[in-house]
């Protein structure tokens, strides 16, 4: 991004201003830039940092580059390190949902589609009520708009306050595709809202559905911010292991907050809350930072099992992401050959002359392994470790380009 012509941008919406630094690039938001400039006044005081020119007026004409320069990347690092207060990852989907025709919950997402074609429509999908801490920080979305045709059509992101919206973000359909598929991450502080009880409204109007193709809506997180607050992020390692064979995993611990942390406890657990290692740590992690923490384990007994993570802070103000995640493992016997499948065909599917039937791309690979008595895993998603598989097939389909 470049800051070499930065001009304050004043936008006033119904519900609140909002502030922009515009630059050759385009518009970096501020609605809650005093927010942060404050959060960075509390860091550099609590951390004793050396920060030039970090004086506390926003506005008045005086702030050299370099400082604004510090605070938009210190910003964007307080962002990533906030606790996540409230999640939702429609899997599987979620109850108290309030949907409009042509929203629905499907493949693990929150989509609105075209069909059935609505002229002049207003559709909006619901939240449950969700309470907002005082310490609230971002909405996170994890969001793609795919376009057809647009004309008038909006996409809007709100929230309502005993039923009165305050509208967050709007998108108009005539810029073509927002994101990408499977997903890109818009941020929308939360602050001035802090306290209240919301609900989060997704809501699009215009002349036709037919002029959009679908808005998926993969992950929403509400993220909050707290001095003390250490996180078991995940568990990283292989998705299957060898029977009486030692391998490695390892659990990954975030600081998710404000106040550097040199004295913790890690713990990886196996089914059932069998403890299978402790690490005491006496090292310093610092705000933003994330350490991996060694942990080998030899499976005892075959089959399908899962592994997680713990992180224990004396004095961790939130514990509602202190475990990780479950991390799944598939052990075989020793000297037995891994085979992994990995579906990544677009959902591709072809014509079979022989049976007249439809048949998903990934059909023959899958039937040849099976006729020939071979086991073998099958994924949508590449497994980040793949040491202990001997082949992989990948799919890569049939793929439309018109």
């Amino acid at each position: 991004m470049k800051y070499s012509s930065i001009q304050p941008v004043i936008i006033e919406p119904a519900w609140h201003k909002k502030t922009f630094l515009e630059n050759t690039s385009g518009r970096f938001e501020l609605d809650t830039f005093s927010f942060y400039f404050q959060l960075c006044l509390q860091i550099r005081d609590r951390s004793k940092l050396d920060v030039p020119y970090l004086q506390k007026s926003v506005y008045g004409g005086k702030m050299k580059k370099l400082t604004i320069l510090f605070l938009l990347c210190f910003a964007a690092g307080i962002i990533h390190s906030q606790a996540i207060y409230w999640e939702e990852t429609f899997s599987p989907a979620p109850a108290g949902w309030n949907l409009d025709s042509n929203w629905s919950f499907t493949n693990s997402a929150l989509q609105l589609s075209w069909t059935p074609t609505i002229t002049n429509y207003d559709l909006a999908a619901v939240s449950p009520l969700i309470q907002l801490p005082f310490n609230v920080g971002d909405l996170i979305i994890l969001q793609y708009i795919d376009n057809f045709s647009g004309v008038d059509e909006i996409m809007e992101i709100s929230l309502l306050i005993d039923g009165n919206p305050a509208v967050l973000w709007e998108y108009q359909l005539t810029l073509g595709n927002w994101g990408n598929s499977g997903g890109t991450e818009l941020i929308l502080p939360l602050s001035d809202f802090a306290g209240e009880e919301v609900q989060l409204r997704f809501r699009s109007y215009g002349s036709s559905t037919w002029n959009l193709n679908y808005w998926y809506i993969y992950e929403l997180a509400i993220s909050a911010l707290f001095d003390n607050d250490l996180a078991a992020v995940e568990v990283n390692g292989p998705p299957n292991a060898q029977l009486n064979q030692p391998d490695l995993w390892k659990v990954v611990v975030k600081n998710c907050g404000l106040l550097a942390q040199d004295l913790y406890t890690v713990k990886l657990f196996g089914e059932d809350g069998i403890e299978l290692g402790c690490i005491d740590v006496a090292e310093t992690i610092e705000p933003f930072e994330q350490q991996e923490h060694n942990f080998y384990w030899t499976p005892a007994i075959q089959g399908n099992t899962y592994l997680y993570g713990e992180v224990i802070l004396p004095g961790d103000e939130f514990n509602g992401n202190d475990t990780s995640p479950n991390h799944d493992v598939q052990i075989f016997p020793e000297g037995e050959r891994q085979y992994l499948v990995w579906d990544n065909d677009n959902n591709s599917y072809y014509y079979d002359p022989n049976t007249n039937q439809f048949r998903d791309s990934e059909y023959g690979i899958v039937q040849a392994l099976i006729d020939n008595g071979i086991s073998f895993q099958t994924v949508t998603q590449l497994p980040s470790i793949l040491r202990n598989y001997h082949v992989v097939f990948v799919c890569l389909g049939l793929y439309c380009v018109g």
